[in-house]
C-alpha cells in the first residue's frame, strides 16, 4: 500500500491528530506583535546562543514530526509522504544546516579596508551586520512547509523575530504549525498567525523590519502597496511564466523525461517549466517523446503510475483552479491545437499533464494559457523559427522566476541566458535552483525582487551598517575643514579626500575591448614565463642535488 492509499484510508501512522484551523483574532496579532517587539528590543535575539538554539529547535521540530506534516499535506493538497519530505522539508533542513555552521562568521563585521582611500585605512572602515527587526513572512499554499520555514531560518540566523502568515489555502498545514512553533522556539520571538485578508490586512498595518511575501503578482503589489505606507523594505517571490527553450541540438527524450518528473509535483502547481519554445525542426520529435515519456511513467489508471493515483503528483488547489484548466483544454481543442489530454477525476480535483501546440512562434495566440501564469498541468509547445526568436518571445514579456534551456551544447545556454533575465537559470533540468542553499532564490523584474536562500536570507533580514572610528587623535588632520580654509589646507584636503581620475581618456568601445584583450595576453605570457622560470631553477637544483 502506498503511503497516498494509507492516508487515504485513514492507515497511515498518526503522531498526533491534525488541529482544528481557527483564525488568529485581532486583539491576538496585536499582542503578538507588541512581545515581538519587546523581545526584540531586549536584545535577547540578538546573540549566536539564541540564534543557534531556535535555528537546532527548528530542525527537530521538523524531524519530531515528519509524519504528521506528511499527513497534514496530504490533507491539504493530496500529496503523498515521499514527495512532502523531499519537496516540502529536505530544503528546510538544508538551509539550517548551513545556517548553524556558517551563521557565526556571516554575524562577523566585515572589514572594507582594501577599497578605502589613504585616508580613511585609519578609521576602521567596517560593515556592522544588525537584525532588521521584527519581520513578517507571508507565505503560499503549494509548498506550505518549505516557503515559510525556509525564509524563517534566514530571519532567525539575522536575530529578527518573525511573525509567520500562513496560507488559509494549506488549513491542516497551517494550523499543525501554529500548535508546533511555540513547542520548539522561542513563542515571544516567534508566532504564527492563522486567518486570510483580514488578518493579512491586519499585520500589514503594522511596521516591520522586513516583509517577505511569496504569491500571486496580484496580491504582491498590496503587500508592496502596503509596505510603503510604512517604508517597510521587502522582499516578493511573485513567480511568472517560467520558459523552456529546447534547441535543435537537444535530447528531446531526456529533456521530456526530466520535464515532467518535475511538472508533476503538485500537480504543476509550482515553480515548474509553465510553456516551452521549441525549435519548428525538432517540435514533431519533442511532442513525440513527451507522449512516449507520459505513457511511459505516468500511463492511465487504474496503474497506480497514473497521475489519478501517484503520491508524486497533488489535487488542484480548489475546484476553480481545476475549472480553468480544464477551459485551456476545452478552447485547444475546439481549435484543433490539443496534442495530448491528461486524464481527469474531478472529484479528487486531479488532471494529468495536457499539451497543447500553438502556431508557429506564438503568432495569433491568446487566452490565460500563454497570457497568464498557467500553475497547473498543462502546458503550451511553442514551435519558433530559430533561437534567436525564442530569445525575442521572453523578452517581449515579463521577466519569469526561472528559465530552463535544453540543449546538448552549452554555447548555446550560455547565449540564452547571457540574452535573458530571469530570477535563475537552469541548464538541461528543472526547478533545482529551489534546493541550491548556495545560491539566491528569487525574481527579477515582474516575478519580484530580492531573494534568499543561505547567506542571502541572511541577508535579506540584516541591516548592513557602515561604521567608522575616527578618534580624538586623528585631531589635527579633522581640523583642516576649519575655517578659515587657506588655499595649503584645500590642496591637502583634496588629496586626502579625492581619489582623482588615475586613468587616460578612452577612445572608443573597440579601444576598451583592444586593451583588455592585450591586458589578457600579457597575464598569460606572464603566467608562462614565471612557470618556464620556476621549472628551470627547480631542474637545477635537481641536478645538484644529483650531484
Amino acid at each position: 500500500m502506498s503511503d497516498l492509499e494509507a492516508y487515504s484510508n485513514g492507515n497511515g501512522t498518526h503522531h498526533g491528530s491534525i488541529p482544528k484551523y481557527v483564525p488568529t483574532s485581532m486583539d491576538q496579532i496585536d499582542k503578538i506583535c507588541t512581545t515581538l517587539n519587546a523581545r526584540f528590543d531586549s536584545m535577547a535575539t540578538h546573540s549566536l546562543a539564541y540564534r543557534l538554539y531556535n535555528l537546532k529547535q527548528l530542525a527537530y521540530l521538523i524531524q519530531d514530526n515528519e509524519e504528521r506534516i506528511q499527513q497534514a499535506v496530504y490533507k491539504d493538497l493530496g500529496k503523498g509522504g515521499f514527495d512532502v519530505s523531499s519537496g516540502d522539508l529536505w530544503p528546510i533542513l538544508n538551509e539550517i544546516d548551513l545556517a548553524v555552521r556558517r551563521v557565526k562568521s556571516w554575524m562577523r563585521d566585515e572589514s572594507r579596508i582594501w577599497d578605502a582611500m589613504l585616508s580613511f585605512k585609519f578609521m576602521r572602515p567596517r560593515v556592522k551586520k544588525q537584525p532588521k527587526g521584527p519581520v513578517l513572512i507571508i507565505s503560499a499554499w503549494n509548498y506550505p512547509w518549505q516557503l515559510t520555514l525556509s525564509p524563517l531560518v534566514g530571519a532567525i540566523a539575522a536575530g529578527c523575530p518573525a511573525v509567520l502568515k500562513v496560507s488559509e489555502h494549506a488549513p491542516s498545514s497551517s494550523a499543525l504549525l501554529a500548535e508546533l512553533l511555540p513547542r520548539y522556539l522561542d513563542p515571544e520571538g516567534y508566532a504564527v498567525v492563522l486567518g486570510a485578508v483580514d488578518e493579512s490586512t491586519r499585520l500589514l498595518e503594522k511596521p516591520w523590519g522586513h516583509i517577505l511575501y511569496t504569491g500571486s503578482a496580484g496580491v504582491g503589489k498590496i503587500v508592496a502597496t502596503a509596505a510603503a505606507k510604512t517604508l517597510t523594505p521587502t522582499t516578493l517571490e511573485l513567480g511568472g511564466k517560467s520558459p523552456v527553450v529546447v534547441s535543435s541540438c537537444a535530447n528531446v527524450k531526456i529533456a521530456a523525461r526530466r520535464m515532467f518528473t518535475i511538472k508533476q509535483m503538485a500537480a504543476g502547481q509550482v515553480i515548474a517549466p509553465d510553456y516551452v519554445l521549441v525549435m519548428k525542426d525538432r517540435v514533431d520529435d519533442f511532442i513525440a517523446a513527451c507522449k512516449e515519456t507520459l505513457d511511459t511513467f505516468f500511463p492511465p489508471s487504474p496503474s497506480p503510475l497514473s497521475f489519478l493515483h501517484t503520491p508524486q503528483s497533488a489535487s488542484m488547489r480548489n475546484n476553480t483552479d481545476l475549472d480553468r484548466m480544464i477551459s485551456y483544454l476545452d478552447k485547444a481543442e475546439a481549435e484543433g491545437k490539443l496534442v495530448h489530454r491528461g486524464e481527469m477525476n474531478k472529484e479528487t480535483r486531479r488532471l494529468g499533464i495536457s499539451l497543447v501546440k500553438t502556431n508557429l512562434n506564438g503568432e495569433g495566440e491568446s487566452g490565460g494559457l500563454v497570457e497568464d501564469e498557467v500553475f497547473g498541468p498543462v502546458m503550451a509547445i511553442i514551435p519558433v523559427d530559430d533561437l534567436d526568436t525564442a530569445i525575442k518571445y521572453i523578452n517581449a514579456r515579463p521577466h519569469p522566476l526561472a528559465l530552463y534551456v535544453c540543449s546538448g551544447k552549452r554555447s548555446v545556454f550560455k547565449k540564452v541566458i547571457n540574452e535573458t533575465w530571469s530570477g535563475s537559470a537552469t541548464w538541461n533540468d528543472f526547478a533545482f535552483a529551489t534546493y541550491a542553499r548556495n545560491l539566491p532564490f528569487g525574481g527579477v523584474g515582474a516575478s519580484g525582487w530580492g531573494s534568499y536562500h543561505g547567506k542571502d536570507g541572511f541577508d535579506t533580514f540584516t541591516h548592513h551598517k557602515a561604521v567608522l572610528e575616527i578618534p580624538y587623535i586623528f585631531e589635527p588632520l579633522m581640523s583642516l575643514r576649519y575655517p578659515p580654509l587657506t588655499n595649503a589646507k584645500k590642496a591637502l584636503f583634496k588629496f586626502l579626500l579625492c581619489s582623482g581620475v588615475s586613468f587616460s581618456p578612452p577612445m572608443s568601445v573597440e579601444g576598451e575591448e583592444g586593451k583588455m584583450r592585450r591586458r589578457k595576453v600579457v597575464k598569460w605570457m606572464t603566467t608562462i614565463l614565471v612557470g618556464l622560470v620556476v621549472a628551470y631553477i627547480g631542474g637545477l637544483g635537481w641536478r645538484g642535488s644529483r650531484r
